[in-house]
């Protein structure tokens, strides 16, 4: 019962996130006066969803092989795969939080759009970091014969670089969000002094 409440909670999050950098991404259109396909966009958004829900509920039950039996979520690798994936996530909501605040300071002076292609190489980085780090560990979980406790160990500690990288980019999110509401600010300041 316990991981199926947590494999919710973690695919509502994923929607929460996917839906939040659709929007950002509409935002950024919009605020830049581009004409971008908005559509195939969220498509690739929704086939992501609906992948992770299928390999969590393929782990769920059962029809994904394991390393070892387990009762809770952490030694998965779907789970640290979701992990993984909202860390990709929220390099988006960066990448495009960050084209906001952009398009919004230089009025006139509209920059290249690199949000999707930072958003694609925070990405590959991302899905680098999970095949190379688990591809590693297998090779050792098998060869070594660990028991279901190293094995969860290894996973904590992918779990906890996961977690690094999360918070950094939390943070960085933000100082974009005060850059702008800094921005929002002296811009109402103006308007109230005309």
């Amino acid at each position: 019962m316990y991981r199926a409440f947590s494999y919710c909670m973690v695919l509502f999050w994923v929607f929460v996130q996917q839906t939040c950098l659709v929007c950002a991404r509409r935002a950024c259109d919009d605020l830049g006066g581009g004409k971008k396909s908005l559509a195939r966009f969220a498509t690739a958004q929704a086939l992501l969803f609906f992948t992770v829900a299928a390999l969590a509920a393929g782990d769920l039950v059962g029809w994904l092989p394991r390393l070892h039996c387990h009762t809770n979520n952490s030694p998965s690798l779907v789970w640290q795969f979701i992990c993984t994936v909202m860390l990709l996530l929220d390099g988006g909501l960066i990448a495009y939080a960050w084209r906001f605040y952009r398009l919004h300071a230089l009025k006139g002076n509209l920059p290249a759009d690199k949000a999707m292609a930072f958003f694609t190489a925070w990405a590959f980085f991302c899905l680098l970091l999970y095949g190379a780090y688990f591809a590693s560990a297998l090779s050792v979980a098998v060869h070594r014969g660990l028991n279901l406790r190293e094995w969860e160990y290894i996973c904590l500690f992918y779990f906890r670089i996961v977690n690094t990288c999360y918070l950094v980019l939390e943070g960085a999110m933000g100082l974009v969000a005060f850059l702008l509401w800094r921005n929002l600010r002296k811009e109402g300041v103006f308007h109230d002094r005309s």
